[in-house]
């Protein structure tokens, strides 16, 4: 059965975006440190392509589709790291 993936864009007060993106049930990966917004939605276009290759379709989450937890980061994220926390 294909789980659910879900993602969001959220911008920093530094003005940069990071793209996190949820593994139903508990996979949450953080992708830290993109230059624009175009840059951010650019990568989750490729993850859209990756995700459908293997049967899990990517959708905008939504307030209502939020998951139940919240993951915050450990340390300070470098540019461009990418992180999956459990």
């Amino acid at each position: 059965m294909p789980r659910r993936v879900f993602y969001r864009i959220s911008d920093r007060p530094d003005g940069l975006f990071d793209a996190i993106t949820t593994i139903e049930p508990d996979t949450v990966i953080r992708r830290d440190g993109f230059g624009s917004l175009a840059e951010a939605e650019e990568w989750v276009d490729g993850l859209r392509v990756l995700m459908a290759a293997l049967g899990a379709p990517v959708a905008q989450e939504s307030d209502t589709e939020r998951p139940a937890f919240e993951t915050a980061p450990v340390e300070p994220p470098r540019s461009g790291q990418l992180r999956t926390v459990r």
